[in-house]
């Protein structure tokens, strides 16, 4: 399961042509949306818990940042939900508007929640304790969320203002940030598959938990069900996700342990499980190791922005290529992309029958739906690889996703147990650090270089 998909899952309840690189610092202008990236950044200010619909968050889980914009009328049983990856995205958007305080204040909440492990649960509960150690039903790690989160801690680390001369508080901080860093590093490391005869070798494998959708004929419902073991699938984003981390971890550091664990993913990536015919990254491989072939867009966008930092330029522009043939789509005034291309939208036909009676297979590109997250994952893309008109193309596309004095939705539309259309911070985030970067700001463009 990738992380997108633990995402929907996890939110159950909720209705979830290029230039050189060098060349993109030449076709930035300003800003084009200012007002808009503004708009963006208050709000995810104002998802920070305490809220006025989480008054009174969980001790551990202050500054924690509530991941929809959703009523506790709508959702009662989630409004409070707050996602790590989320919260991970949050703090380099707080970071390069200049907001350290609120970046540093999020990462501490992160960091109390650190299990003995070193791992992070997927999302928490802001109102009260799930998971925790002694009840975690329904909750998944999975190492892409994992790895978003010690990127969070290195880039704030690598691009902080320095500690003033005698502040004794500040550098302890740091300290602190850069051990709970290499926590999080040493569990992803723990998941590495260690057998150098396995084509797979080096690559990480999901996390724990597993929660798959099943139809319960007897109420007439569609349900979780869970798996309380280690997911010991592999997930193509999750790998890029954790390479960016512990690649900056060990350029912090200057610890080989981390340089060797970010080259061993680097390898397996680049030798199992980059799709010459489809042109992109496979999803991944599942647990008895085939490689799984299903188009996803983040394989191709995200691939893009790693092929390119390992120097793979060619095949970056090929994986481009791919986000066009399979995933653009359309809503209404919303123009941007999906998440899938040939898939079922449901995996199993009879969830797929409960949502879609005449035709149970459907698959994602037979639904007009515009995904905000994944199509900023492509503007992001364009840029890196010199496109900064198109990435432009693509901000203006989402326009229509915006609703005033709120963030931006996460989807056109929503699509039980996969898609919301509620204001999300992953998508407002995102929103964030792409327009900075287009609009030149030097910090937004050092992400994920």
């Amino acid at each position: 399961m990738s992380g997108r998909a633990a995402r929907a899952l996890w939110a159950l309840c909720l209705l979830w042509l290029c230039a050189s690189p060098l060349a993109a610092q030449e076709l930035r202008s300003s800003n084009q949306w200012p007002e808009w990236t503004a708009a963006s950044q208050t709000w995810l200010r104002s998802q920070v818990a305490p809220t006025p619909v989480v008054p009174a968050p969980d001790p551990a889980r202050r500054r924690l940042l509530l991941s929809y914009d959703i009523s506790p009328e709508k959702f009662p049983s989630g409004y409070h939900r707050s996602a790590t990856y989320d919260n991970g995205l949050g703090v380099i958007a707080f970071l390069i508007a200049g907001d350290t305080d609120g970046a540093a204040f999020t990462l501490h909440a992160l960091a109390r929640l650190l299990r003995p492990d070193g791992s992070l649960w997927f999302g928490y509960n802001t109102a009260n304790s799930w998971p925790d150690e002694s009840y975690h039903e329904n909750a998944v790690v999975r190492a892409g969320a994992v790895g978003w989160s010690g990127y969070a801690f290195t880039f704030f680390l690598a691009h902080a203002p320095p500690c003033a001369a005698g502040d004794r508080g500040c550098a302890r901080e740091r300290v602190f940030f850069r051990e709970t860093a290499e926590r999080l590093a040493g569990y992803l490391v723990s998941l590495q598959v260690s057998d150098p005869a396995d084509p797979r070798f080096g690559l990480l494998r999901l996390g724990y938990g597993t929660n798959k959708l099943v139809y319960r004929p007897e109420t007439d419902e569609v349900i979780e069900f869970y798996l309380d073991e280690p997911a010991r699938g592999i997930s193509t984003e999750n790998n890029i996700s954790a390479w960016f981390f512990l690649r900056q971890l060990a350029q912090l550091t200057g610890e080989p342990r981390w340089s060797e664990a970010a080259d061993r993913i680097r390898r397996g990536l680049l030798q199992s499980a980059w799709n010459d015919q489809l042109g992109q990254f496979n999803r991944g491989f599942d647990a008895e190791g085939a490689p799984d072939p299903v188009k996803a867009l983040d394989c191709a966008t995200w691939g893009a922005l790693f092929l390119l930092a390992v120097g793979e330029t060619e095949k970056a522009r090929r994986a481009l290529q791919a986000v066009e043939d399979y995933y653009p789509a359309r809503d209404g005034e919303a123009i941007g992309y999906r998440p899938y291309f040939d898939y079922p939208v449901y995996e199993s036909y009879l969830v797929g029958r409960h949502f879609f009676p005449d035709d149970p297979r459907k698959e994602w590109r037979q639904l007009p739906l515009v995904w905000s997250e994944g199509s900023l994952g492509v503007a992001f893309a364009y840029l890196r690889l010199g496109d900064a008109e198109r990435a432009r193309r693509v901000l203006a596309g989402l326009r229509p996703l915006q609703d005033e004095g709120t963030g931006l939705r996460y989807a056109s539309r929503a699509v039980p147990h996969e898609m919301t259309d509620a204001a999300s911070v992953a998508a407002s985030a995102w929103l964030v650090l792409v327009s900075e970067d287009l609009g030149g700001n030097p910090l937004a463009g050092e992400i994920w270089r």
